[in-house]
Order: C-alpha cells, then structure tokens, then sequence
C-alpha cells in the first residue's frame, strides 16, 4: 500500500510504502509515450496516488504500480537510488551532513522560527517558499535545515540576512535569461531547490576525491 508519495526536482521521487521510503529517478525520454509529458515540472509534480493506494498516477494517463516499485528488476526508465526511514524522507543532503560535514547540528524538527533565524527570513517569505514545495511543512522545514547548516558550514558561520538576496552565480550560469531565478532565495520561491544543492552536492564530491 502507498502511504505517500512526494515529487522532487530532476524527476525525482519519494514513495512511502507501508513503513519506508523508496528514492527513485524516473526518466521520461527512455518509457512509453504517455510518460513524456513527466518532462515538465508542473506535470511531474501533480503526482497523486490512485483511490486504491496501489499505484500512481500522473495527468495524461500514465500510471505506475506499487508492484513495479517494490521489483527488484525496473525498467530502464526507473532507477531505484536509495530506501530510508520514512523519518528521513525528502531529505537528500543528509549523509553529507552525517558523514562529510563533522558537528552538523541535527535537529529532530527544526521550527519555523530557527529556519527564519538560519536564513534571515521573515514569515511571510517562509510561507512562500512552503508554498512552492507541494510537501508537508514539517518535511519541508527539514530540508530547507539541512540546506542551512550545510551553507554555515562552508560559506558563513552566521549566514548574512543578504546572503538569500545576492546573485546566485549556479542559477545565473545554468539560467542566464531567467532573471526571476538569479538570487537563492528566488530558487526557493519558485521551488528550483536543484539550483541551489546541485553545487552543494558538486562541492562535497570534489572534497571527498581531494
């Protein structure tokens, strides 16, 4: 039975079945006709599960069981990447904190109010930011933590309140003519979270091969 599903960027996906979380990248170019559409965000993103909580569905037709997610053979245009405790969802920078970054201070369930402090926010810019993210704010608030103390351990000790605001030089690398993108905190509200733990995740890979 699917508990939950929760759709992430570059296609990725969290899935809670019964009492864990599967992590997959689904690939819409290498599957059947009705899943090219799964290439724009919004479609993607509009993930529900079916009223028999046996399977997913996405608008345009495609469906996809909980049987082949559980398969130990998937088919080329689904890549099965990690299983975690179903605490521990939607959270992709987790190990760099537990294994590449000492002293991380984790948090059982950071608040509203320490994410605002970490990010210099006031309440109504969290709130857009949560809104940009179809996932519970809890799950959210996690991720947005993570994404925090990595930054403060590489970049400042105490983030600057500007620092969201400053260009972002990743986003206006990979976006050089989508200015409502080219600040971090502009990749929050339009939900593009890749924008910004893409180079995290460049940066810890290059630490760990030095």
């Amino acid at each position: 039975m699917i508990a939950e599903v929760l759709p992430d960027n570059h296609t990725h996906l969290w899935v809670t079945i019964r009492d864990e979380t599967f992590y997959f990248q689904i690939h819409p170019l290498q599957g059947p006709q009705n899943m090219l559409p799964l290439r724009l965000p919004r479609v993607f993103a509009s993930v529900r599960i079916a009223p028999d909580d046996l399977s997913l569905s996405w608008p345009g037709g495609f469906t996809l069981s909980c049987r082949l997610l559980l398969s130990r053979q998937t088919p080329k245009w689904l890549t099965r990447l990690s299983t975690v405790p179903t605490v521990e969802r939607f959270r992709p920078l987790l190990p760099l904190l537990r294994y590449c970054t000492p002293g991380a201070a984790l948090q059982a369930q950071p608040t509203r109010l320490r994410v605002m402090q970490m990010f210099g926010l006031r309440e109504g810019e969290l709130d857009m930011i949560l809104r940009a993210f179809p996932v519970p704010e809890t799950v959210m608030l996690h991720r947005l933590h993570d994404v925090g103390l990595f930054l403060q351990h590489h970049w400042y000790q105490e983030l600057p309140i500007a620092f969201l605001r400053r260009p972002w030089a990743y986003a206006v690398h990979r976006h050089p003519h989508e200015h409502h993108l080219h600040t971090m905190m502009a990749c929050l509200t339009f939900g593009r979270l890749d924008l910004i733990e893409d180079p995290i995740w460049a940066l810890a890979r290059a630490e760990v091969a030095s």
